[in-house]
């Protein structure tokens, strides 16, 4: 039986760049989690995902807050093995204004059998086909409770090694095989590493050709080099207050040519209201 982890996808831009939207409800708080269900996992890790809940702000509607909540359960139970645990809940309003609403939360949980890492494969890493190296990107050992979170640590960890070769467009589909008898949990990682990009020109918005080369004096990238994403992002925050803090300000900063394998570059310094 096969299992696809997945992860969200990266945004064009920092949630912490976006102005706030206005709340069509009251803010909700989680003021009570009550857990029912034949629950191996000890009192103390319980405690740690109900904390992570009470100290989370949601906002209306209130399903959506439900669903998010268990979410947070379930990844909860998978950050310690239970990797199929199964959760289901009911919401009590507790106290209710115009502008908060705090809820109590009454889950119930199937565990369905705590799990260990058996091993960690991938598929065609062709560019990358060192695996032991890829393996090392995963902050968990052969035999240790199988963690969500480690998991989805070595998926990032694997992205960034992909985009400082270049590879923009790398995406992976992981799988999950499990082996109810031993309780062990195999992961296999299909790779498609994608085109490898180039830089091409380099442009800037927003400043004269004097400042261009004085920013771009300690840059480390220069056209015609691979790109590289972890040189890039260091730049980006070298310079970070050159850039001000619109929404969605880098949609266009990397414009990518499938076809010749070029990425242009795009250091967008304009006051928002001149966008």
């Amino acid at each position: 039986m096969g299992q696809q982890l997945t992860r969200a996808q990266q945004a064009p831009c920092s949630s912490a760049l976006r102005p706030e939207e206005p709340s069509s409800g009251p803010e909700i708080a989680i003021s009570d989690v009550t857990f029912s269900g034949f629950i191996q996992l000890p009192i103390s890790d319980q405690d740690q995902i109900v904390a992570s809940l009470k100290q989370q702000k949601y906002t209306s509607p209130l399903d959506g807050v439900v669903e998010e909540a268990l979410e947070r359960v379930k990844a909860g139970w998978q950050n310690h093995g239970y990797f199929r645990a199964e959760v289901s809940g009911e919401v009590k309003t507790m106290t209710t204004s115009a502008a908060n609403l705090q809820i109590a939360l009454f889950v119930h949980v199937q565990e369905n059998g705590q799990y260990r890492l058996d091993e960690i494969t991938f598929k065609n890493n062709k560019v990358l086909s060192d695996s032991a190296k890829l393996r090392d990107l995963f902050p968990i050992t052969n035999g240790e409770i199988f963690s969500r979170e480690k998991v989805a640590t070595g998926l990032e960890n694997l992205r960034k090694v992909y985009g400082q070769y270049g590879y923009i467009n790398y995406t992976d589909v992981p799988s999950t095989t499990f082996d109810d008898e031993r309780k062990l949990a195999h992961l296999v990682i299909d790779i498609d590493e994608g085109k490898q990009f180039y830089i091409g020109a380099i442009n800037f918005l927003g400043v004269d050709e004097a400042t261009q080369r004085e920013i771009m004096r300690d840059s480390p990238f220069k056209a015609g080099q691979i790109y590289n994403s972890r040189l890039y992002d260091l730049f980006l925050s070298q310079h970070a207050s050159l850039f001000p803090n619109c929404e969605c300000r880098d949609s266009e900063a990397l414009r990518l040519n499938e076809k010749t394998g070029i990425v242009t570059l795009t250091m967008d310094v304009r006051p928002c209201s001149e966008k």
